[in-house]
């Protein structure tokens, strides 16, 4: 045990760590450099030194950032700047075709106030402003189809049921989808179910004058109309809630008709019952007073 006590004090004086560090550092150039690094406060050769500069520079995130400077640009400017160029170009054109659309909507909703006035010259005039108008912003629409949906649709729709209306006063009938070139399919057929709300109102115009045969026309298009609609698989959306309400339109047709004939029947009575002679009644005209 004292032995062991003495060989511990023995290896921890300074001469003997000396020792010790020189028999098993490598003997080379740098061993008395080396050497001395092991002694507290000693500096290292300056030969030994590497600056800061050059030994941040070796590093991996030194060298990626030094070659995205010096390699290309991330962003391409140029493709950005037309980027923004046509996005400010789309919105111009949006806003004009919203001005225009708003125009062309107005105009429909003129001539159908027009048309239940009897003014059909003036309802022409006002439906051919509107189509002026369609055309005219159909080359914006080729550059940015985008622009279609919305105000352009809806005045397209606007247009299309009181062209509609104006066909069915002229001629009795519906107007055909090729007689709309400016329609799109879907366009047409919201039209065409805008126009028998308008066919409604007519034909509660015509009842109050007595007119069966013209309600009686007015039901019998939209009961056509009902009838086509059926064979379509239309899918949620503006046209599908328009469609909808078509059968409630055709209840209400049907409801004044009924109500039409009804009235009629009354009228008839009423006037049998006036004509009958007094004379022919039982026990009245003079026979009674000469009795």
């Amino acid at each position: 045990m004292r032995l062991v006590s003495k060989l511990l004090r023995h290896c921890t004086r300074p001469a003997t760590t000396k020792a010790l560090t020189t028999a098993f550092l490598p003997r080379s150039a740098d061993h008395n450099a080396l050497r001395g690094a092991w002694s507290p406060g000693a500096q290292a050769p300056r030969h030994l030194c590497v600056p800061a500069a050059a030994a941040a520079s070796d590093s991996p995130a030194a060298a990626t950032t030094s070659g995205a400077m010096s390699g290309p640009s991330l962003i391409v400017e140029s493709d950005w700047d037309q980027l923004g160029t046509h996005l400010a170009a789309y919105d111009e054109q949006r806003e004009a075709i919203i001005k225009r659309c708003r125009d062309m909507q107005k105009l429909g909703k003129q001539a159908v106030y027009t048309l239940h006035r009897g003014e059909t010259s003036k309802a022409a005039d006002q439906l051919a402003k509107a189509e002026a108008i369609a055309r005219e912003m159909l080359p914006a629409l080729a550059k940015y189809p985008a622009l279609r949906q919305g105000s352009y649709a809806a005045a397209v729709e606007e247009y299309a049921e009181a062209m509609a209306f104006a066909v069915f006063l002229k001629e009795g009938r519906l107007i055909r989808s090729d007689e709309l070139p400016l329609a799109e399919p879907e366009e047409y057929l919201g039209g065409v179910l805008d126009f028998t709300g308008e066919l409604n109102r007519y034909a509660i115009a015509r009842a109050t004058v007595r007119d069966k045969a013209a309600v009686q026309r007015c039901r019998d298009l939209v009961d056509a109309i009902m009838g086509r609609f059926l064979k379509f698989d239309l899918r949620n959306g503006a046209l599908r809630k328009k469609y909808d309400a078509l059968k409630y339109t055709l209840k209400k047709m049907e409801s004044t008709l009924y109500e039409l004939s009804l009235t009629e029947a009354m009228g008839f009575k009423m006037a049998s019952e006036g004509a009958m002679d007094p004379e022919g009644a039982p026990g009245g005209g003079e026979g009674a007073d000469e009795e």
